[in-house]
């Protein structure tokens, strides 16, 4: 698993061809740059899927490389670089790499970082597109398949709740604490109500299956990824 476009920004010019040689025969598009100059001024440099970056390099300096990167691309990033200097690895992570690799290394090694880079990254963007997105701005839900439930306020008030729970229990008493509304004993028939009445309107809109579920005698849990967009 490789990306389907690479740049390598690397001033060993001979080590950058035979990398970019070594990845163009697994099928990637590459671009190689000996200057981080010659990257930035490049026609679309924050357009590849994957940089692998030395870190000492002519124009801009690799840390600072990786944090332009980082402000314009969710790309991967490979550092492979010779500096031993103390706190390299843990600068080069804190600037955004995934991964510092230190040379010598071998073109396979290299491949095999880059593929256990990009395999991450994929896994990730696969949760991402499964995940609900509530719209607290616009009062609305928006399912994995692209299907939109626009919610009343007391319907808000309630998945508001679960994106910060990852996953987890959502107490009875907190969804009360959201609705504003006085945290009863026992089996709460209005609350539960309104979570009935909003499962079906989900259910309605959209073929997937409803993740908002009942834990017994506890709360609620909402049982895929659901992420935010917008404030109030």
């Amino acid at each position: 698993m490789l990306p389907a476009t690479l740049t390598i920004v690397d001033d060993d010019e001979v080590y950058g061809e035979h990398l970019a040689a070594h990845l163009r025969r697994q099928g990637v598009r590459v671009r190689s740059f000996a200057d981080s100059n010659h990257l930035l001024t490049a026609p679309e440099p924050f357009g590849d899927a994957f940089y692998v970056l030395d870190l000492m390099l002519p124009g801009v300096g690799g840390e600072e490389l990786i944090r332009i990167l980082r402000l314009r691309s969710d790309a991967g990033v490979l550092v492979v670089s010779g500096k031993a200097a103390s706190g390299v690895f843990e600068d080069v992570l804190s600037a955004g790499a995934d991964m510092h690799v230190a040379k010598p290394v071998s073109l396979e090694q290299i491949t095999l970082a880059i593929e256990a880079i990009w395999r991450r990254i994929e896994q990730q963007r696969g949760r991402e597109r499964r995940a609900w997105l509530l719209d607290i701005e616009h009062q609305r839900l928006t399912a994995p398949g692209g299907e939109v439930i626009e919610l009343a306020d007391n319907d808000l008030a309630i998945l508001s709740c679960f994106p910060d729970a990852e996953g987890g229990v959502v107490t009875r008493e907190r969804l009360c604490q959201s609705l504003g509304r006085p945290v009863l004993g026992g089996s709460d028939n209005a609350l539960h109500a309104m979570i009935y009445r909003l499962r079906r309107r989900i259910e309605k809109a959209t073929s997937a299956v409803v993740p908002l579920q009942s834990q017994s005698r506890v709360g609620y849990v909402f049982k895929a990824p659901i992420r935010v967009q917008g404030r109030r």
